[in-house]
């Protein structure tokens, strides 16, 4: 079950009275030197509404914040609730730009806004349950799989590094099929239009080799047997 730590400073606050009430987490109050919430012991994230935010810029605190936050943890988020740019301060639209581009750009923080603390606590519970427990299922490298075969040739060829949709088409013509294509040694591979040798050996090594290519690559991507191989 995904463990949230809160600071004791945010004890009152609205998320935690949200994530008090949310079902399938455990939540822990803690004295914690930086950050507002742990959805996980490396994870700090550091939530601010629109205004306090937008203070912060204007006095400085902010980017100290974010030093000590990056010694505490390995990976830090900012969650802003609300949006900065319509608060009633005195700060040109610009400046919270450049405090938000340091931020993802230079400091490597992540900075996401939403509009409530609702939404705050949901993304503190998802973060938590990714974070502790993984995504739960695999994500697929490619997605729409094409129904009509002949599409479907296309779409395997395509899958080939270094090859885009004319590359393929250009493939398939050449060998008939995404079988004769798979099969085709670099030699082979190489009398395409279009496919040169370094495209070659990339996808014959990419059909052949499973993990970490070997020391020898060069040998598989020719098809000769490695140094270490008999004859």
């Amino acid at each position: 079950m995904p463990h949230i730590i809160i600071d004791s400073r945010e004890s009152r606050s609205p998320v935690f009275a949200e994530l008090h009430r949310t079902s399938g987490i455990t939540v822990e109050v803690q004295e914690l030197p930086c950050a507002d919430y742990l959805p996980h012991e490396h994870y700090g994230v550091e939530r601010k509404d629109a205004t306090d935010f937008v203070l912060s810029i204007m006095d400085k605190r902010l980017f100290a914040q974010v030093l000590r936050l990056k010694d505490q943890y390995t990976h830090v988020a900012f969650i802003i609730e609300g949006n900065p740019y319509s608060t009633r301060s005195a700060i040109a639209p610009e400046a919270i730009r450049g405090a938000v581009s340091y931020l993802m750009a230079i400091a490597g923080v992540s900075v996401i806004m939403v509009p409530n603390a609702s939404e705050t606590a949901a993304l503190l519970v998802t973060l938590a349950r990714h974070l502790q427990e993984g995504l739960g299922y695999e994500i697929a490298l490619r997605s729409n799989k094409p129904k009509d075969l002949s599409d479907l040739s296309q779409y395997l060829v395509e899958g080939c590094p270094g090859v885009g949709p004319s590359g393929a088409k250009a493939l398939l013509a050449r060998f008939g099929s995404a079988h004769a294509v798979f099969n085709a040694s670099v030699a082979e591979l190489c009398t395409t239009p279009g496919v040169g040798k370094k495209t070659a050996e990339r996808i014959h090594l990419a059909l052949r080799v499973g993990g970490a290519v070997p020391a020898d690559a060069s040998a598989v991507a020719s098809g000769m047997p490695a140094a270490s191989e008999g004859i």
